[in-house]
């Protein structure tokens, strides 16, 4: 619960930031309403005024990213049909593009950005998994990249929605540096971590495998203002990807203005005033660069 006990902030001639913002209920679930007067926007905890606060309608341009390793061999066949329910729930304007990915050599863009559902579904009548050691991370990079890159100029949202257990075993880049990209690109990440296969056993001082990987998911999840799902069956799945595409569509676009001098990175919060003791949850993304309003662009490259 958040009370509001600071006065009201005063208005500022600052630079004017922007956030995508998804509002959950207490079942974890994404609402569809909220008032801007509820929304608080604090900047190194320092409360900054909010501008405006309307329903993001932006196209949305996504990548689904879909493990094809040879662990993630039962789950395939549930996770296309999710994938499926994605596409099939996208609006016009969206355009999606689908990556399969095992290895770090072996990153493909396995159908390019477009706005044709029936093309990305039958190319699933192809997609296989095969040996080889997961390279998560990598493929996030590449992801991440792309759909940056895509429609560069137009104002869209970008998403990635990666479906994997989560376990990097061999990625060229580090989870540090994949952390870094993503506070510099505004690209939202949703993963459907299917996990409750992997190890959970841990030791004394090194974590599980099912730690290590829930760890790097709700991490990219997190900094991104996406949102994970560890589903434990086929319906929780069905559930995640429903999920997905509910938040897809009920985001918020909040406009704050900045009274910071500070420069680098800042850390962003948004709090919610207590409606009814109706608990919600504000997701959003965990910092900006204070040198640009504007997403600055990775200097390091790495192809498919």
């Amino acid at each position: 619960m958040f009370v509001l006990l600071s006065l009201v902030v005063a208005q500022s001639s600052g630079p004017r930031v922007e956030l995508s913002l998804i509002v959950t209920d207490k079942d974890n679930k994404s609402i569809n309403t909220i008032r801007k007067e509820e929304v608080h926007v604090f900047e190194d905890n320092v409360e900054q005024p909010v501008v405006s606060l309307e329903a993001d309608a932006r196209p949305v341009d996504c990548v689904l990213a879909i493990d094809a390793s040879g662990s993630f061999r039962l789950f395939l066949v549930a996770t296309l049909a999710a994938a499926r329910m994605i596409i099939d729930n996208r609006r016009p304007a969206d355009e999606i593009a689908i990556e399969r990915f095992i290895s770090s050599d072996k990153i493909e863009k396995f159908h390019d950005f477009t706005t044709d559902g029936n093309a990305l579904i039958d190319s699933f009548k192809s997609f296989k998994v095969e040996g080889g050691q997961s390279a998560v991370v990598d493929a996030l990079y590449v992801a991440v990249q792309a759909v940056s890159d895509h429609n560069k100029s137009a104002d869209r949202r970008k998403v990635v929605v990666l479906f994997s257990d989560g376990e990097d075993r061999n990625s060229f880049y580090k989870s540090e540096t994949l952390l870094k990209l993503l506070r510099e690109r505004q690209v939202q990440i949703f993963v459907v971590g299917i996990t409750m296969d992997l190890d959970k056993d841990s030791g004394l001082v090194r974590r599980s495998p099912r730690e290590t990987a829930e760890k790097l998911i709700n991490s990219v999840a997190g900094e991104t203002g996406g949102r994970a799902f560890f589903p434990k069956d086929g319906k929780e799945l069905t559930e995640a990807a429903a999920e997905i595409v509910h938040d897809l569509r009920a985001q918020f676009r909040v406009v704050y203005t900045s009274n910071s001098t500070k420069t680098g990175a800042r850390k962003i919060e948004v709090k919610l005033s207590d409606q009814n003791g109706e608990k919600r949850t504000a997701v959003t993304r965990r910092r900006y660069n204070a040198q640009s309003n504007l997403p600055a662009q990775a200097n390091e490259k790495k192809s498919p």
